[in-house]
């Protein structure tokens, strides 16, 4: 990911028309857009990339495997390099110590945006834990490592994403967003998790008003899996919105009976 994806991320987090949900009163509702600052320019992908010695001495020293101070490690990862990044995350794990400012949940987020995708579960396993004691910065620095995953193609940053929003922790519950990420997802996991979340706009106030919008297009994801009882749900679920009377209009009048005529 270079510098290009900061554009790229801001692009393709606009809202579009086509998923904006009506209101009310017939205008389109734009989903929230998530709010990124700064996307981590992986510049650190060879041991030249390091700017001083001592940087490159010890990038030469965890590459062939030494035993290193987490000092060092430490030292390497803030100064970019995402591998130095992600084991001292681990180191810091190890130790077992906790960890109410989420300095672990940092540096797998720094390994995120260096494009290490298997930084994004034990980061995600951090941020659903203990994410509602870290700071706003962290939780922000956080969110933009696990977005830029989900929109460079990881189906599985993007899941984690969508169940983080629909269930509210840490980032707060944003049903658009929460809809909008598990679509990007893949696999049985996003369809549960977009059944889920179909099932919690059913009783969203907001989407009832616009038509079940919402909840129509997650359980669209949901019946699309392979997972027979997620699919069965999602479809009956589909049949009965689909069946009842749009937001606001008359009921239909029931058939007149007409009385057996006895000879």
């Amino acid at each position: 990911m270079d510098r290009l994806m900061t554009t790229l991320l801001c692009l393709a987090l606009m809202p579009l028309a086509s998923e904006a949900a009506a209101t009310p009163n017939g205008e389109a509702a734009s989903p929230p857009v998530v709010k990124v600052d700064f996307v981590f320019d992986n510049a650190v992908r060879k041991t030249r990339d390091l700017p001083t010695s001592a940087l490159r001495a010890a990038r030469r020293q965890m590459i062939a495997g030494e035993p290193m101070s987490g000092s060092k490690l430490q030292m390497l990862a803030d100064a970019g390099d995402g591998l130095a990044a992600f084991r001292y995350a681990k180191q810091l794990q190890e130790e077992g110590k906790p960890d109410p400012s989420g300095a672990t949940a940092h540096y797998f987020a720094i390994a995120a945006y260096t494009g290490r995708a298997f930084a994004v579960a034990p980061l995600a396993r951090l941020l659903k834990a203990d994410g509602s004691t870290y700071s706003a910065s962290r939780l922000r620095h956080c969110l933009n490592a696990m977005t830029v995953q989900a929109l460079s193609g990881n189906a599985e940053a993007a899941t984690l994403l969508g169940e983080m929003y629909a269930d509210g922790t840490p980032f707060g519950r944003d049903l658009a967003q929460a809809q909008h990420f598990l679509g990007m997802g893949t696999g049985d996991v996003s369809r549960k998790a977009a059944l889920s979340l179909g099932l919690a706009l059913l009783s969203d106030p907001e989407d009832a008003a616009a038509g079940h919008v919402g909840a129509l297009s997650a359980l669209r994801v949901a019946a699309e899996g392979e997972d027979l009882s997620v699919r069965v749900t999602a479809e009956n679920l589909l049949r009965q919105i689909e069946a009842a009377p749009a937001p606001g209009a008359a009921p239909e009048n029931p058939p007149m009976i007409q009385p057996e005529v006895t000879q």
